[in-house]
């Protein structure tokens, strides 16, 4: 190997110069034994790559592909010109539902020991609407919180690390799909991911039910749900005592005595976080014991974290667009969308050696590991890049499109 490139090859300028560490670190984490299959023409694992970019670059869509006309990024991924549109979404044919779950758990899983304590994990679905007006037969309704109606479409579950943000496993169902079905699928292969680090797992009212509590009892996983306010439940608040009603006025939980459905399960309250919302008092069940309400409810409010994580996908990585009708193409899609979350993610930690105190969201990720200005050479299979920003001398290894990025300070 030539230790300097060669005197006439051409000097190119790009926008990517921080892609190539992505690249490495996505490469370097054994997830081609999920997204390697064999096919005629481009790898899958140099469109794997492609759909990643994708999703780096804000968008989940194939048509957006032109976007992407990147010297440097042809040059990464070893062709002439990128994939067109039509090659990127036959490709999704590719790849299994399984194997891409697999990838996006595996990614969660590879900065892990880089992190101290037990972790809860959230769960929370979000409706994927369809606005197209052709095979609306294949679709089915469901309610659509974010825009208050009942929409067609699919249904995506996601099961989120409160600290990181994280998405552990996923799974895109019919629009018709009810969350209470799906409780203890996601705690059980939650608690098969991470064992005895699981600290439990929180959820609104309607991850609950009969049988979805009874399912976390008898696989003994600590739990904290929303519970809803029944006529039982509704008497109860209507006879509180007048110190657990000044108690609730100043924002702190209170217990609601034993849950009816299990002597092992209790009810607590809590109130509004702001004066003005009316809607309160909030009754959640429990199967933890010893801990005082006013913990268990922040314990509960840890929930936001997936709230706010669907809202930085729908708008830093498209999550509400879908590729096609049918339910296969979209459950790549989303899955690869959901994996270059965790992989940003996971380079953060990666750089850090632990939880780093701020963690960069999808746009502020994209201005400092994506997008850069540089110049580079590229000598057959090596490519000598020089950033625009200071930086130290370093050599990245892309072995999914055999490549080796030299970087000069």
């Amino acid at each position: 190997m030539s230790s300097v490139p060669l005197a006439g090859a051409p000097v190119q300028p790009t926008n990517a110069a921080p892609l190539p560490r992505l690249f490495a670190y996505t490469t370097s984490l054994g997830l081609e034994r999920f997204l390697g299959r064999r096919k005629r023409g481009l790898s899958t694992l140099v469109l794997s790559l492609v759909w990643l970019t994708l999703a780096w670059r804000g968008s989940g869509r194939p048509h957006h592909v032109g976007l992407l006309q990147e010297p440097l990024l042809a040059a990464l991924l070893g062709v002439d010109r990128l994939p067109t549109a039509q090659t990127l979404h036959r490709a999704l044919a590719y790849w299994s539902a399984q194997d891409v779950r697999a990838a996006v758990e595996a990614s969660y899983l590879a900065e892990l020991p880089r992190r101290t304590g037990r972790i809860w994990v959230a769960l929370d679905s979000h409706h994927v609407p369809y606005w197209g007006r052709g095979q609306r037969e294949r679709l089915r309704k469901g309610w659509s919180g974010q825009h208050g109606r009942c929409l067609r479409g699919y249904r995506l579950y996601l099961a989120v690390d409160t600290d990181t943000g994280q998405v552990l496993t996923f799974v895109l169902l019919r629009g018709d799909a009810r969350d209470h079905r799906l409780t203890a699928v996601l705690a059980r292969r939650v608690r098969r991911l991470l064992g005895r680090r699981l600290a439990g797992v929180v959820a609104d009212s309607g991850f609950t039910s009969h049988a979805a509590v009874r399912a976390l009892l008898q696989a003994r996983i600590p739990f904290i749900l929303g519970f809803a306010r029944s006529a039982r439940i509704r008497t109860r608040l209507a006879t509180l005592t007048g110190q657990q009603r000044r108690w609730l006025q100043h924002g702190r939980a209170i217990r609601l005595g034993w849950c009816p459905w299990d002597p092992r399960l209790q009810l607590i309250a809590l109130t509004a976080r702001t004066p003005s919302d009316d809607r309160g008092p909030w009754v959640y069940v429990t199967n933890i014991q010893g801990l005082n309400p006013g913990r268990l409810a922040a314990l509960y409010r840890q929930r936001w974290r997936v709230e706010q994580v669907l809202d930085e996908l729908v708008n830093g990585h498209d999550l509400d667009h879908l590729v096609s009708p049918r339910l296969h193409p979209n459950r790549i899609a989303v899955g690869f969308r959901l994996l270059a979350r965790n992989l940003a993610l996971g380079l953060q930690i990666h750089e850090a050696g632990a939880r780093p105190d701020v963690l960069r969201e999808p746009r502020a990720f994209r201005a400092t590991h994506v997008e850069g200005l540089g110049l580079f050479v590229q000598q057959q299979r090596i490519i000598w890049l020089v950033p625009c920003q200071p930086t130290d001398r370093s050599t990245w290894h892309i072995p999914w499109t055999h490549r080796t990025v030299c970087l000069a300070a």
